[in-house]
């Protein structure tokens, strides 16, 4: 199998497909949906530690207790929710590796994907190495608001009494980018020439902006659009 069908990103009816899969009556409602998966998928892929996919993968099937299996499931149902779970973990690895600033939760592309659902398998996500998120979410409490907020049950209640759902739905891209840009330091990974704490890189001018009709930086005496500026025209 190529690299590419490895890491690439679930079609649309791939990810229909996997919703299917998951909502299947032998899970007994205990699986994640597409939603919840992506949140918790990218917790582990942006974490502090490596959490292996032995790890985290029985949490897909059963989010209440991480035991239940796909025992109930045929074989090539079960085996078509692996390959696709693994894809998108996969796939959100090299996202956030290699173009963060592009990233984009599932919940924007849809009203059948939740942004509390999203916000619920992060937090899921992040339980699985508490102890190494936990420095983290002390340090900087305001990048974990958007996921209590919308997340949990108590966040919930108070998002709806304030009636600012839209405003932490908002604010989820910019704590993800944010908290993946720390970790990435802290693991010594080369950060990608657009990451920059939360947003594109700022343009830095190495000299300073010289008018048309301003005298030319290079000390003729000639207007810069009569000079310099006419060359580089």
């Amino acid at each position: 199998m190529s690299k590419q069908a490895m890491t690439g990103p679930l079609s649309d009816d791939e990810y229909a497909d996997l919703d299917t899969l998951l909502a299947a009556p032998e899970l007994g409602e205990r699986a994640m949906d597409v939603s919840t998966l992506e949140g918790f998928l990218t917790a582990v892929a942006i974490g502090p530690n490596p959490v292996l996919p032995s790890q985290w993968l029985p949490w897909v099937w059963d989010m209440e207790a991480g035991a239940a299996g796909m025992s109930g499931l045929g074989a090539g149902d079960a085996e078509r929710i692996a390959g696709l779970v693994m894809r998108h973990y996969n796939h959100m690895v090299t996202w956030m590796t290699q173009d963060p600033d592009s990233f984009d939760p599932i919940y924007t592309c849809g009203a059948e994907w939740g942004a509390a659902e999203w916000c619920e398998g992060f937090l899921l996500g992040m339980q699985l190495d508490g102890d190494g998120w936990r420095p983290l979410q002390v340090s900087e409490p305001a990048w974990f608001a958007p996921f209590m907020r919308l997340g949990t049950s108590d966040g919930a209640a108070l998002t709806a009494q304030h009636d600012d759902a839209g405003h932490w739905m908002d604010e989820v891209v910019p704590s993800v980018v944010k908290i993946n840009a720390f970790w990435m330091r802290q693991r010594g990974v080369p950060m990608p020439a657009s990451a920059h704490e939360g947003g594109k890189r700022p343009v830095v001018r190495e000299t300073p902006k010289v008018g048309r009709n301003d005298p030319c930086h290079c000390g003729s005496g000639k207007k810069y659009k009569k000079c310099c500026g006419a060359a580089e025209a």
